[in-house]
Parts: structure tokens; sequence; C-alpha cells
């Protein structure tokens, strides 16, 4: 019978060996018109690529995590940061994976900057919650005068294509957007527990197996909030959900809930390619890679 390492180090009254954790904080500025970045701090496991913009597109990065994911006790954080008048599109490799934890709780500390009149496009691809993650995600984003963001998320409750679901595991996420340094919108999910239960009531998530969320900060035409709606799931579709609403002085805001991640991720890219090529005036498409 072999002896594992553990068991042999314990055997012999050496300490067991310990874990690798990242303890990483990367950055980027990018959004001038030449594409190349004004700060590029890369630390494992993030890695920013930045492709050549397909045409009509601003600069483009797009962030990878060349460990595959996120383990517990891992602390990452990311600081991406737009010019005064510049313009960016920051997307991702594929979804953030968040694995099952060995009791300690991950954390993702992303900061998002905009100078004053230029704009930001923030678009991961979703974050996967293996069941027994614990993430602890903050998001803060910051944004000057003239300055404009489209912001977006999907989370993804357990690998359902593999038939798993969330029943154990932690979850808190906050967003945090200030403009001139003051709080224009604040947004925190938090589960915890017995997640099976949570997700699975019907007062609270209704056996949802992803969420979505959309936000946009800047100028739009009267129309758009209709013309949003207009392409969201309705109450009579039980698979996915969709609303948005508009705030006076705050943002426009986008959410979905659904039992079919697909569907949420199918009408999440219709408004996101709405908004951008209505209010941005960018190609009316998501980007190539989220079809890869």
């Amino acid at each position: 019978m072999s002896v594992t390492e553990k068991e042999a180090s314990v055997g012999t009254g050496e300490r067991p060996p310990r874990i690798q954790r990242y303890r990483s904080n990367s950055a980027l500025e990018i959004g001038r018109p030449d594409g190349r970045p004004d700060v590029l701090r890369q630390e494992a496991p993030t890695r920013f690529f930045r492709p050549y913009p397909e045409p009509g597109e601003p600069p483009t990065a797009v962030i990878a995590n060349i460990a595959g994911g996120i383990a517990g006790g891992d602390h990452v954080g990311i600081d991406v940061r737009v010019p005064p008048a510049g313009s960016a599109l920051v997307t991702g490799q594929a979804a953030e994976k968040v694995y099952r934890s060995d009791g300690s709780t991950a954390s993702l500390d992303v900061a998002l900057t905009v100078g004053a009149g230029g704009a930001l496009e923030f678009l991961p691809q979703g974050t996967i919650l293996f069941d027994g993650a614990k993430l602890d995600r903050r998001t803060t984003i910051d944004l000057n005068p003239g300055s404009a963001l489209l912001f977006g998320e999907i989370l993804y409750f357990g690998r359902t294509s593999m038939g798993e679901s969330l029943k154990q595991g932690a979850l808190s996420d906050r967003v945090d957007i200030r403009r001139d340094g003051q709080r224009l919108w604040t947004d925190a999910f938090r589960l915890a527990g017995d997640l099976e239960a949570s997700l699975g009531a019907s007062s609270t998530l209704n056996a949802a197996t992803a969420t979505g969320l959309l936000v946009w900060v800047g100028e739009y035409s009267p129309g758009l909030l209709e013309e949003i709606r207009t392409r969201l799931p309705g109450t009579r579709d039980t698979d996915c959900l969709g609303a948005a609403a508009t705030f006076e002085s705050g943002p426009l805001v986008v959410r979905w809930v659904g039992q079919d991640a697909a569907a949420v991720r199918k009408s999440f890219g219709s408004v996101w390619s709405l908004v951008r090529s209505t209010a941005l005036g960018h190609p009316n498409r998501m980007p190539k890679i989220w079809s890869i």
C-alpha cells in the first residue's frame, strides 16, 4: 500500500505540505486609439490579452485565468482603467470557475475606473459556482464627469450540463458604482448555508440555474428602455424571466433569472448588443470570443 506525502510527513514528524494559494494584483489601463496600454501589470493567475479589434470596435482586452479557476483561499485583484476620453472593451476568455472549497473563502476584488469623457464595456463571460464553492467578490466602479459604463455579469449555479446543482457553499457579491466620488448605485447578493433550499424556494430564485445583471450608466435615447423590454422574456416564459428599470438620476438596470442558463445567456447577449449599438455607437453584436 502506497503512503501519501501527507501521511509520510506526519509519520516522520514533518509538517504537512502547504497548499499553494494565489495572492495577486493585476492592472491594465487601456483606451488609447492605437490600443497600446498605458499600464500593464500581470500576476498569476491573471493575464491580459490584446487581440486586434474587429472593425468598428474600440481597443479590446481579454482577461484570462491561466490556473483555470479560483480555489478557496485564493485572492485575485484586477484593476482596469480607461484614460480620459478613451474607450475600451474588456471581456473574458471563458467563464470564471470557482471550485469546491476546502473550507476557506476565495476573494476576487475588481476595480474599474473610467476617466472623464471615457467609455468602458466590462463584459466577463460569467462565473460558474461549483457545489461547495465559497466566494467573496467586490466590484468597485469609479466614474468621472462625462464618462460612460456598460457593465454585466452572469452567475451560473452549479455545472448544470453535468447534472450538478448547488447544495452547499457561500457567495457574497457586491457591486458599488460611484460618480465624482458619490455613490450612484449599489447591489449586494448573498447566499450561504443550504443553497439548495435557498435557490429552490419559489419566494427566492425558484430553482434558477443562472441570473444575469446588466447596468448602463450614461446618456441614452428615451425609447431604449421600452425597446429593451420588448427583447426580454415575459412572465409566461417559465425557463427565463427578465425585467428592466431605470432611475431619475441613476443607471439603467436589467436583470434576468432562469431555470435555463442558455436562455439567460441568449437574452443577455441580445440586450447587451442593443445597448452598445444604441448608446455607444458600436456594432450590434457580442464579442467574437463569446461564440468560440
